[in-house]
């Protein structure tokens, strides 16, 4: 049995029966009796969070969800590589290559690129062209699937969201007309209302502030991130064949845009 599954179904259950007994009742934690305290209903949110939260861990292993958020916080801690830097390093390590594999060997630790250096340990390791092409294909493949699946998590989230504020909703109004009988009712009905329709609010807010745009996000740095992969793989291909390191930079160039490209300077004896 998927343990994450009885978890999420269990917790989503026990957050809607709560919800249902408050709304019944009218309890409302965390109250702020002011104009704008409105829009703070703690019930609410818990039902549009936990819920989702809840339907997610349903939905997916519990080991890709908890690896999402920290992807998350790497992709808007961390800029990815700069091309140019990436082209002016790549051409001098393409210029050593012409002097042997020892000198590659000698250049590893100042490598900051991960996929770069291990392409290059694939060179100075004499791997064939082939078999580093096939690896590092591989590699990207798997790099693409992973992430995707990470952005269609919050992709599925955006979608669960603003269906658990209708069910706040709905919960709100059903409590609402059950009391209708009292002689407060007409007074309290506003208020109420606005309660119920809240969690509506938060889940629209959390869909289209949050959700989409860190799905966006995800999908926008792993594009870029592959073509970066691409660039690094045809590179090393190159290098492999033993390219001449000026033709391996004109071609990598056209991973730039225009104004962009650059001309390495490299020592007397890297150009000979």
């Amino acid at each position: 049995m998927n343990v994450t599954t009885v978890i999420g179904i269990f917790f989503g259950s026990v957050l809607l029966i709560l919800a249902i007994a408050m709304g019944v009742s009218g309890t409302n934690i965390g109250h702020i009796p002011t104009t704008w305290g409105i829009f703070i209903n703690i019930p609410g949110l818990l039902i549009v969070l936990g819920g989702t939260m809840a339907a997610t861990f349903i939905s997916f292993p519990s080991t890709l969800v908890s690896r999402v958020f920290h992807s998350l916080s790497l992709v808007f801690r961390r800029e990815p590589d700069s091309p140019r830097r990436l082209v002016a390093e790549i051409t001098r390590l393409a210029a050593l290559s012409r002097t042997g594999a020892l000198a590659l060997e000698k250049e590893m630790h100042r490598i900051r690129n991960p996929f770069l250096k291990d392409g290059i340990q694939m060179l100075a390791d004499e791997f064939s062209a082939e078999e580093i092409t096939e690896i590092m294909q591989q590699r990207i493949e798997f790099r693409t699937r992973k992430e995707m699946q990470e952005a269609k998590i919050f992709r599925t989230m955006a979608r669960i969201a603003p269906a658990f504020g209708m069910i706040g909703t709905l919960i709100g109004l059903i409590g609402m007309l059950s009391n209708m009988g009292t002689d407060d009712t007409m007074g309290s009905i506003g208020g109420n209302m606005a309660v119920a329709l809240v969690t509506t609010f938060y889940g629209l807010i959390l869909s289209n502030m949050f959700f989409i745009p860190f799905a966006n996000k995800m999908e926008m740095r792993t594009r870029e991130a592959v073509e970066t992969m691409r660039m690094i793989q045809e590179s090393i291909r190159m290098i492999a064949e033993s390219w001449h390191h000026r033709k391996v930079e004109d071609y990598l160039n056209s991973f730039i845009r225009p104004g962009n490209r650059i001309r390495t300077r490299l020592r007397e004896s890297d150009e000979s």
